[in-house]
């Protein structure tokens, strides 16, 4: 496959899921500012209203996390999609016998999902300049942001090309993408978690998300190393979903 070719075919599958996205535009568009809005009026302005977290204010902190927060869950939600065309409708088989490379397929199914987190992240700010609160960091932080939707796209195209069924997919969703919503520091200082689950939170790559995008959107500097964590979780997770695929057609 040349790279015209290449292009073709990764703009074919990405074209699908903008079409998806345009035939379910208002759905997705209450999915993308209820959540978030809900979490910044019941705990950022109703319980937090004059609560501080790190010496800010308290909606200040948690509209970061909440960035990241969304951002992993309408970036992995394409998982869903992805299982619905493998076992009910079926479509998923027309990839796998089409002559696109196990890369076009993912990738153009992953930036599908980087377009959804994109999309939450523009909500969040439509919710924070409602409740008073804009980023001081300017563009940079587009950059941990795309980062965390190219990351749990990846996820979620691995996961979903991996379960046997509904059934599991919706065990990994209650046993992992939850749990890691809540002790990653999206809503409060991983300083004030008991010893055992802050080093934890190390482990988990939602973390690393909330820490870079919390960081630019207050204009502070960040560390490299949530960086060069978030880079490695990507890449393994999109090497996983490329083998899945590979395993699949043969």
């Amino acid at each position: 496959m040349n790279r015209e070719e290449y292009l073709k075919g990764l703009w074919a599958v990405y074209y699908r899921g903008l079409m998806i996205l345009k035939k379910r535009s208002g759905k997705n568009a209450v999915s993308f500012f209820l959540s978030p809005g809900l979490y910044a009026l019941a705990f950022g302005w109703g319980v937090g209203k004059n609560l501080t977290m790190e010496g800010i204010p308290y909606l200040t902190f948690m509209l970061p996390g909440l960035i990241a927060l969304s951002g992993m869950s309408q970036s992995f939600s394409i998982a869903t999609e992805i299982n619905i065309s493998r076992f009910l409708s079926h479509f998923f088989e027309e990839y796998l016998l089409s002559p696109a490379r196990d890369t076009v397929i993912v990738l153009g199914n992953v930036l599908y999902g980087v377009t959804k987190g994109i999309a939450s992240f523009t909500a969040v700010l439509i919710i924070g300049f409602l409740f008073g609160s804009l980023p001081a960091g300017g563009f940079r932080l587009l950059v941990p942001v795309l980062l965390n939707s190219f990351m749990f796209a990846s996820l979620g195209v691995w996961i979903a090309l991996s379960v046997k069924n509904h059934r599991d997919m919706n065990s990994f969703t209650t046993f992992v993408i939850t749990p890691m919503s809540f002790i990653a520091g999206t809503f409060f200082s991983l300083e004030n978690l008991p010893p055992v689950f802050r080093v934890l939170s190390q482990i988990i790559p939602l973390t690393h998300s909330s820490a870079t995008i919390r960081a630019c959107y207050l204009g502070r500097p960040v560390e490299f190393y949530h960086y060069a964590i978030l880079l490695a979780y990507s890449l393994f997770f999109f090497i996983m979903a490329v083998s899945r695929v590979r395993k699949a057609v043969s």
